[in-house]
Parts: C-alpha cells; structure tokens; sequence
C-alpha cells in the first residue's frame, strides 16, 4: 500500500510539472489566462524579458524568455536607485528586449527606477508600450529634445507657411528635427488659452510632419473660422501657436476609471484611441491646465466622433496614452517656452 501511495504522488507531481510547463508555453491554458491575452501578445516574437516582480501565474510568454530582473545584480542594482539612464544602460548591454514590471504591487522603494515603472509614471528613458492593471511593459527610447532658440524658430516658420509663405526644406531645420524616426505633430491654434483648431500629421522626421501639419492647418480653416477671425494670415494676428511632437505612447490594456487614472495623470499624460485604422484624441495638458480626466476625455472623444456605446470601452478600440513636447507662444507672436511636464 504504501508503495501504491508512494507511485500516485510521484504521478500526480508529474502530471502537475507537465501541466505547468505545458500552461507556461501556451500549449495548454487555464480560465483565468484571457485576462492576459493582451499582454501574452504584446510578448509574441520577443526574445529576453527580464522581470520586476513575479511572472503572472498563467501568462503565456510564448517564444519569449523571462528572467526576474534580480538574477542580473547590474540590472537590480540600477532599478534599485533613481538614475533612468543607468537602467537603460543595462538593458542595452544585456541585449533586452523588453522590461516587464509588474503595476499590481508596489515595486521598489520610494523615488527608485523601479517605484517609478510599477507606478507608470514618466520615464526619461523608457517607454511603456504596454500597461494594464497587472503589469507594464517597457523599452528604451531615444529623448526627443528641442532647444529654446530652435523652438523659436519653429513657431516663426509655422507662422510664415500658415500665412502664406512658401515652405523650407527639411535641410534647413536642426539636426534633432531632421533625424529619422517616426513621429506626429500637431498645430494647435488658441484664441488666448482656448484652443479654436488643431491638426496633427505623422512623418519619418519631426520636421517632415511639422510641415505637413501645417499644410492640414490650411486645409482646415474653413468658413467657420473664417466668418470671426478672417482670413488665416489675418486670424494669426490674435491667435497663439503650440507645435507639439508626440511621443511615449503605450496601449492602455485596461479601462476602468481607477486604472486609467492611474496610468494617464492628466498633468502630464494625453489619451487617444485607434479605431478601423483611424487615430482621434484628446489634447495633451497645457502650461495653463491639465487636460481632462481620462475617462472623462475618451467619453467626450467617442461621443463627439459618433462610437456607439458604450464607447471607449468598446472591444474594437484600442486606447493610448502619451506625452507631448509642446512648443509653446504665450501670446500673439510672443514669447515662446517648451513645455514637457512629467
């Protein structure tokens, strides 16, 4: 008997191994694994993971490798003090690709690399683009910077092709603008803070898209804005500009109003969504506000361009957040600040 008792347990530890591996390479999956279905996907084609945290019991990792961060004392050390660029440093020496931190618990102490990416605040370094209410993912991400002079600049430039002039080459803008990435810009104009028309492009360099934000700006001043302000070259005389690049945008797996909160601070976040290959949202936080509420603005954004309830949360769009660097005029042809919160 007791052999008999002996051979059952090692069958059953057997069965439980098999099925654990079977569940972690997706070859077999539980009830509770479609709650990851979103994030199990955006770990498809990945090669090395690394983990702040435990792995999410029943999460599909498929061709990816995940390691806990704390088998690479470099790594840990770097996550456990507040220096962005020394963690970014250490996922490109280690070849990473991609860093999984987990949202539902507390990571880290407090003002350290990885407090900041379990709470999905801001990063210098890194991008999410992924967060949901159990974890983030995150990757490097070049900085996307604008001097003060240069910024200037730029607001004259769009001031002199939204008046009529003819446009420069994209070889006379800096470097920074020039390089090859791909980006969107918008053009907002303001009737003192009150924004009246924007538009927003996307181009393989920041300068390609400026210009061809300015060309929509044209295109949409209509009879309405026409009849108050006249003609465009005539309204800019009271009207400000904000040229905006965005940039740190993530998919925002969850929708509750607490998580969406969470996740996108309107102090420092934007929100949008992608629907049938079309792209709307919200306008990023000002110098003079914050944007609205998340929730609040993907209600008012779904609403104002005809989704069917229950809007945002429908299955069929995909949500964002991100950031913008806000070229910013504080009056008619005056002054003019970057603005980047974080």
């Amino acid at each position: 008997m007791r052999k008999l008792r002996v051979f059952a347990a090692l069958v059953v530890a057997l069965l439980a191994v098999g099925v654990g591996a079977a569940m972690h390479a997706g070859w077999l999956t539980a009830p509770w694994s479609a709650r990851y279905a979103e994030l199990s996907a955006q770990l498809r084609d990945r090669s090395t993971v690394a983990v702040v945290g435990r792995v999410p019991w029943g999460l599909v990792e498929g061709d990816a490798t995940l390691t806990a961060s704390s088998r690479s004392a470099s790594l840990s050390d770097a996550l456990s003090h507040g220096d962005e660029a020394r963690v970014a440093a250490q996922y490109r020496a280690q070849h990473l690709d991609g860093l999984l931190v987990r949202t539902d618990s507390t990571q880290g102490a407090p003002r350290t690399v990885a407090r900041t990416l379990s709470e999905m605040r801001a990063s210098d370094t890194l991008t999410a683009v992924y967060l949901d209410d159990t974890a983030a993912l995150y990757e490097t991400r070049d900085a996307i910077e604008i001097a003060p002079d240069d910024a200037r600049r730029v607001i004259s430039v769009a001031r002199m092709v939204l008046s009529g002039a003819v446009a420069p080459p994209e070889r006379l803008f800096p470097e920074a603008m020039r390089r090859t990435r791909p980006v969107e810009v918008a053009i907002i104009l303001r009737d003192g803070h009150t924004p009246i028309l924007w538009r927003s492009t996307r181009g393989g360099s920041i300068a390609r898209a400026f210009l061809d934000a300015c060309f929509a700006v044209l295109d949409r001043w209509t009879s309405r804005q026409h009849e108050r302000y006249g003609r465009l070259r005539d309204g800019l005389r009271a009207l400000s500009l904000t040229v905006a690049v965005f940039y740190d945008r993530g998919v925002l797996g969850a929708r509750s109003q607490e998580f969406l909160r969470r996740a996108a601070d309107p102090r420092v976040w934007g929100v949008g969504y992608e629907r049938l290959a079309s792209w709307e949202f919200a306008l990023p936080p000002s110098p003079w506000a914050p944007a609205d509420d998340p929730t609040v603005a993907l209600r008012n954004l779904t609403r104002e361009r005809g989704v069917p309830p229950p809007g945002h949360l429908r299955s069929e769009l995909t949500l964002y957040r991100y950031r913008a660097l806000q070229l910013v005029e504080n009056a008619p042809a005056g002054e003019v600040t970057v603005f980047n919160p974080r």
